[in-house]
């Protein structure tokens, strides 16, 4: 994932807590980071889970665990890069 993945990772994850919050009726304090692991995409049962980019499915903790930017599942980001490799 290049700089450009993480930015746009980053800002849909901002945009999206920052609905939820404001639907909610919540106050967005200006030092919060979506990032610190208290984003979630959606809300409902799924809260607290990110999905794949591609397939939809859950992206594994542990990959967010090192890499809190990802925004595909292990699988389909290999596909990715041998995609891209390939030509």
């Amino acid at each position: 994932m290049d700089v450009f993945d993480q930015a746009q990772a980053n800002d849909e994850l901002f945009r999206r807590a920052a609905l939820s919050r404001h639907f909610s009726g919540q106050r967005i304090s200006h030092c919060e980071r979506p990032m610190s692991g208290q984003a979630t995409i959606g809300s409902g049962p799924g809260i607290g889970r990110r999905v794949c980019r591609d397939c939809g499915e859950e992206i594994e903790p542990a990959r967010l665990k090192a890499l809190p930017f990802a925004v595909r599942c292990l699988d389909c980001q290999t596909k990715k890069e041998r995609r891209e490799r390939n030509g």
